[in-house]
């Protein structure tokens, strides 16, 4: 299961539409070794199986701290988040304990998820649905929920619900439109 999660990770940034053949596995396997958002998402899985015993667990955090130190990315063992994850540079991304984040999700560089333990408005952590993708330096926080497809703008606060299909902006964000199924790319698997 956990390889092919990892299969799954590293194939999602590579447009197979473009490339077939030995020309695919090769971007595919260049990428993972050059590329630090690719290292931090295999080792953050790997973080993930290690968290689950308490024997191990002091791995998976010393995992989180290299990812953060090498990819400038934290996130945590406990976060659950679906195959096919993209980060598209590792740089300042942080995703908290609690979140969880449907598959085949696309996240820019300086984006914040993450939620509250505490009695506040924010006390909870966002539930993202499938194939969402979050813009550059945006904020989601709280209890919130983001539909399948929807489309977060580059550096959007998110602290309201975003339903499926949506195209969310701005600082708080608000809903600029729903789009269709047929304006929305078909999801891959």
């Amino acid at each position: 299961m956990l390889i092919q999660t990892i299969l799954a990770d590293i194939k999602a940034p590579v447009d197979a539409t473009r490339l077939s053949g030995a020309a695919y596995w090769t971007r595919v396997f260049g990428r993972v070794l050059v590329v630090p958002a690719a290292h931090v998402v295999i080792l953050w899985r790997i973080s993930t199986l290690l968290y689950r015993s308490p024997f191990t667990r002091p791995f998976a955090y010393l995992l989180r701290l290299f990812t953060s130190v090498w990819g400038g990315t934290e996130i945590h063992p406990a976060a659950e988040i679906g195959p096919g994850l993209v980060l598209l540079h590792s740089q300042k991304v942080m995703i908290g304990e609690g979140v969880k984040i449907g598959k085949y999700a696309r996240i820019s560089h300086g984006v914040s998820i993450g939620g509250d333990a505490g009695t506040t408005e924010f006390a909870g952590c966002p539930q993202i649905g499938d194939y969402v993708q979050i813009g550059m330096d945006s904020i989601i926080m709280g209890p919130v929920t983001i539909g399948d497809r929807a489309q977060i703008g580059a550096q959007s606060l998110v602290i309201k619900d975003v339903p499926e299909l949506a195209i969310a902006v701005g600082s708080p964000a608000r809903v600029l439109r729903v789009l269709s199924p047929d304006e929305h790319p078909a999801p891959r698997d």
